[in-house]
């Protein structure tokens, strides 16, 4: 068995760990705003994949409505990216549960119209987003991670001050916390946004002096060195005014939140889905170039036209919305088409 991740002490003993929290992640992808367990439904959307995943209580009806016909290995293979075995000790997935169950009171606390204080401290705060950061780096699956150096120091920080008791980290990490000095965060959020609105979760890959995140009605920025001068001149989904005026939480004092609309979020989740749109097309015309070439065709490139039958078949209204854009898919599609046209 392996080393825990956190302590790099203890065996690696915990299964069923999740690398974003619980209390986040089922606002963002539980079906019909279902609050426990077991109840996901979401999908991982990558450069040439989209990897679907569901919970063991998700209905039958819903299923064949997202999937159609599932197979008995498709049921068995089922798995959700997210939650993952051997990466850390039972003592550290408590300290992380702790810290995550302390910070989860924050959500019911907000004001639509104005900044306002969230009932957290930036303490706890701060070591909740950075396990988040943290959690998703050393898991490598979000498309931006941090560097080996940058990794440690937010391991090496999260161990030392996670042992501490709830009640006094905000007055322990103050006194002996030095290497905190410079780390701070902004939040914007649009309170309320996720009762009957689809949410996402994306790590920006541009940001890196400011940890970028845009996850369920939050953004999120993380500094190790109080920086966020990218912002002036990167685009992060729209919201860079927002996120310059909102307040900076640093260490120890109450956290704060600066609210955004409707409008906005919506704004930056159009924006969001657009870049992966993009990301997502380029790379699928540069595969099937390279097929292309390899198949014998004329010129660099595939004809245009075959292209877009390809998409329009991705496309098509008569797939289930779990089936669409998957690798599988993919090839499939592309292949149907291909065999239409006969050798090059």
């Amino acid at each position: 068995m392996s080393t825990c991740r956190l302590c790099e002490t203890r065996e690696a003993n915990k299964k069923g760990s999740h690398i974003v929290s619980h209390f986040l992640l089922k606002r963002i992808e539980n079906v019909d705003g279902k609050p426990g367990r077991d109840y996901e439904l979401g999908f991982a959307i990558g450069e040439f994949d989209t990897e679907s995943y569901f919970g063991r209580a998700v209905s039958p009806e819903k299923l064949e409505e997202t999937f159609g016909e599932l197979t008995e290995d498709e049921i068995a293979g089922n798995k959700h990216p997210l939650i993952v075995d051997h990466y850390f000790c039972s003592v550290c997935e408590e300290r992380l549960s702790k810290i995550e169950g302390e910070y989860s009171k924050m959500l019911v606390t907000f004001d639509k119209e104005k900044e306002y204080a969230s009932g957290a401290s930036s303490s706890i705060g701060l070591l909740f987003w950075m396990s988040v950061f943290w959690r998703m780096s050393i898991h490598q699956h979000s498309g931006t991670y941090l560097s080996d150096e940058e990794n440690e120091l937010m391991r090496s920080f999260l161990d030392r001050f996670l042992s501490i008791d709830i009640s006094k980290i905000d007055q322990v990490i103050k006194v002996a916390g030095r290497e905190a000095g410079k780390m701070s965060y902004r939040l914007i959020r649009c309170p309320d946004y996720s009762n009957g609105n689809v949410t996402h979760m994306s790590w920006h890959p541009d940001f890196r002096k400011a940890y970028s995140m845009i996850i369920d009605e939050f953004a999120v920025i993380l500094s190790m060195n109080d920086d966020y001068t990218e912002f002036t001149s990167s685009d992060f989904f729209g919201l860079n005014d927002e996120i310059v005026s909102s307040p900076k939480n640093l260490i120890p004092s109450p956290e704060r939140i600066r609210p955004i609309t409707t409008a906005k979020i919506e704004q930056a989740f159009a924006i969001l889905l657009k870049q992966v749109a993009s990301q997502r097309n380029k790379r699928m015309n540069e595969l099937w170039d390279e097929l292309h070439v390899a198949l014998g065709g004329e010129g660099s490139s595939m004809p245009t036209e075959i292209k877009n039958e390809i998409m329009s078949e991705l496309n098509s209204e008569e797939k289930k919305m779990g089936r669409k854009h998957t690798r599988k898919e993919i090839e499939n599609c592309t292949i149907r088409v291909l065999m239409k046209y006969g050798p090059s």
